[in-house]
């Protein structure tokens, strides 16, 4: 069902294949859709990884597709599970903290996420 604008996303999870772009960051995407003013991914994690971040120039909203994990939003963190939503207005500190199992996600970005530019400070790199 794959096309410029149809994605099955249990297909999507299924053959998840690493965006060149972002092969060298702790979550590994798949980008399914890109518009002028908005890109959106999936990405799967498993086990502990630290994946905090922060997206200068992005907002974005999250869709929890499977599993269960931690979020953290700013200097919130809340359980999620699959079904839930969270905003992340650009400029804030988040991520899933995975404690156990597989988590799979689908992130919509806003503006358009241009994979030729650093987009993402990891916490791995004290925000640099």
């Amino acid at each position: 069902m794959s096309s410029q604008y149809f994605h099955r996303l249990e297909d999507a999870l299924a053959t998840l294949t690493t965006d060149p772009a972002t092969a060298g960051d702790p979550i590994k995407r798949t980008f399914l859709f890109d518009g002028q003013d908005l890109s959106c991914n999936v990405n799967i994690l498993k086990g502990n990884s630290d994946v905090i971040h922060v997206q200068p120039d992005h907002d974005e909203v999250v869709l929890v597709l499977q599993g269960e994990c931690g979020f953290r939003v700013g200097e919130e963190t809340r359980r999620v599970k699959a079904g839930d939503l969270m905003f992340i207005p650009r400029g804030t500190v988040h991520g899933p903290v995975v404690d156990s199992g597989r988590v799979a996600l689908l992130s919509v970005f806003a503006p358009f996420f241009d994979r030729t530019k650093t987009n993402i400070r990891w916490s791995r790199d004290a925000f640099a």
